[in-house]
């Protein structure tokens, strides 16, 4: 148990950065037939995403979040996401106190589809704001309570809603720069 973990009440208090599996090496092909080929590889995204985290959250408790680049701030927020709707969990709540593996690898498939989606917006010079002002992070961070564990086919519809709402910022977000620099 990790001891600021629990004192910020973020149950189950494991620390992601220093718990492992030993076996986790010898389940990739338990994972790959019983659910899904990308289960490992979703896996090691986000392990890589939470180390990441550590590292910037050093500068950020320096100097602030401020100085970061988009591309860091995009990655504190997706690992925002995975901290609190991944990896907390609400054992009062009738959704997250069991949740099947399954559930779990989407809800790991949609934070990653997220990132990856979100990243497409970067290169066209839009601000973290703009995307954070839509709720993306904290609907999907809610995702674990709105999605039952028998309503999986849900994810369908939010993986449709992130590609909207990034296809809707890069519509809106090209309207604006064509208005403010006409040719």
């Amino acid at each position: 148990m990790d001891r600021q973990l629990a004192y910020a009440r973020h149950y189950p208090a494991i620390n992601w950065l220093t718990s492992y599996s030993e076996y986790a090496e010898e389940l990739k092909g338990w994972f790959d037939s019983n659910v899904d080929k990308t289960f490992y590889e979703n896996r090691a995204d986000i392990i890589s995403i939470l180390q990441t985290e550590s590292k910037l959250m050093e500068i950020v408790n320096l100097i602030g979040s401020d100085v970061l680049p988009d591309d860091q701030k995009l990655l504190l927020e997706i690992a925002r996401t995975i901290r609190l709707g991944f990896l907390q969990q609400n054992a009062y709540h009738e959704n997250d106190t069991y949740v099947p593996i399954v559930k779990q690898h989407k809800m790991a498939a949609i934070i990653l589809f997220l990132y990856d989606k979100t990243k497409e917006l970067l290169p066209l010079n839009i601000p973290i704001s703009i995307i954070k002002e839509t709720g993306l992070f904290e609907k999907i961070i809610r995702i674990k309570y709105d999605i039952k564990n028998d309503q999986l086919s849900l994810f369908d519809t939010y993986r449709s809603d992130i590609e909207k709402t990034v296809a809707d910022i890069k519509a809106r977000y090209k309207t604006e720069e064509k208005r403010s620099n006409p040719v």
